[in-house]
């Protein structure tokens, strides 16, 4: 086995995006330092086409790519547009295009990563967990919630990580049991997302033939025992869960409203010259007052606030064409977990990425878009095309996934 420099510079860059991403500095909006190491690749990127003129890696020439890419263009296109119409504040307007700005940018060095070092998946997910650690420490866990906020992410990463050394069964009892973990310290959503992890696996379990037979199936009875195990924890003396739903909902129908309202010219970026903001207060006000919390007044100022939806936004915002991107991105996610589960055969890396697909499609509907988050959409993207690949490769056998494909011109050039 000998040392590969480039291979090892790679594995350490997505380590090194993985391990900044949740941690953030204040540059037109929250920033994570991760997207400082993005830039440094984007210009080695860029230099090098320049100086070569071709295309550096094999992802670069799938169309699946370039789709992901026009659809982006798209939609930074419909978010000028509907700045320019409804009048956005300068400050928003800034924000709102850097935002589609560096997602794009994200998706390009990203995806170039996972497309000529298929590890650098993995290694990112392992940075990502040891930043999630290294976050809390500096930061603090928001709520003094430590496991919500805190441990509670990068245990669940180890545990996905790990879990196919100890066996099949073992491994989805493991992520059974830090699912119910998860519900029982109100980490609701990681819960939820492991549970349905473990249902997938299980279905992975069975013949092939099968498994399309009792995929939906075992996503609604997944989900329903979700919603009945949360059900019976009784744990929220302090109204945190429930305000949390007051929040979440009210989000949701506002932006849902403003969706409807008006479907192809959009609200504006950060909804500045539009009611929506407004909507979502009232109706958050009236949902505490009906639930019993307290503590969200209509009157108050409230700035740099998110709504949890990274679709229903990019709608709102932009209209139906400014949720171009996330549109194909929750298509893609849908396909991937459908391959992941019904066709590809099992591996060492198949709980990993049942499980961050299962959270990216959580992210999709109900986290914002914004900061950190766009670390994890571009890692989605890269992941899409690295099981796209796996799936239209004339190598690849069902009994023999491809996904540990490098490109080899990439990664060969160093040793011809």
């Amino acid at each position: 086995m000998t040392f590969e420099p480039r291979a090892a510079a790679f594995a350490g860059a997505a380590f090194l995006i993985g391990l900044l991403t949740q941690t953030s500095v204040n540059v037109i909006g929250n920033m994570p330092l991760a997207e400082f190491v993005v830039l440094a690749i984007m210009a080695v990127l860029v230099a090098r086409g320049a100086i070569e003129r071709r295309l550096p890696t094999e992802f670069f020439r799938m169309p699946l790519f370039w789709i992901f890419i026009v659809a982006q263009i798209i939609a930074f296109a419909a978010y000028v547009a509907t700045d320019l119409y409804r009048g956005s504040s300068a400050n928003d307007m800034i924000r709102g295009w850097s935002r589609m700005i560096f997602l794009g940018v994200d998706v390009i060095a990203i995806t170039w990563l996972f497309g000529v070092q298929a590890s650098c998946f993995v290694w990112s997910q392992v940075g990502l967990a040891l930043g999630g650690v290294l976050a809390m420490v500096l930061d603090g866990a928001q709520f003094d919630a430590y496991w919500k906020f805190g441990f509670g992410g990068p245990v669940t990463i180890a545990v996905f990580l790990i879990s196919p050394r100890f066996g099949r069964i073992i491994g989805i009892g493991l992520i059974a049991a830090l699912a119910t973990l998860h519900l029982a310290l109100d980490f609701r959503s990681m819960g939820g997302v492991c549970l349905l992890a473990a249902m997938l696996l299980c279905v992975q379990a069975i013949p092939r033939q099968m498994r399309a037979l009792i995929l939906v199936p075992a996503i609604l009875g997944g989900t329903a025992l979700t919603f009945w195990l949360n059900s019976r924890q009784q744990g929220d003396d302090d109204g945190r869960g429930s305000r949390s739903n007051v929040e979440r909902t009210a989000m949701l129908v506002a932006a849902s409203e403003a969706v409807f309202e008006s479907p192809f010219i959009g609200q504006g970026s950060w909804f500045s010259n539009s009611p929506v903001m407004e909507n979502f207060q009232l109706l958050r006000s009236e949902g505490a007052r009906l639930a019993g919390v307290h503590g969200y007044a209509v009157e108050t100022e409230e700035t740099n606030i998110a709504i949890h939806s990274q679709l229903l936004v990019s709608i709102a915002e932009g209209g139906i064409f400014g949720g171009t991107f996330f549109i194909l991105f929750g298509a893609m996610l849908v396909w991937s977990l459908w391959y992941c589960t019904v066709r590809r055969a099992s591996d060492a890396k198949t709980p990993l990425c049942i499980f961050f697909l299962l959270n990216a499609t959580w992210n999709l509907f109900f986290s914002p878009f914004s900061g950190a988050h766009r670390i994890g959409i571009a890692a989605g993207c890269g992941l899409i095309l690295l099981l796209w690949r796996e799936a239209h490769s004339p190598a690849v056998t069902e009994d023999e996934p491809e996904f540990d494909h490098e490109d080899q011109t990439e990664l060969h050039e160093a040793h011809p």
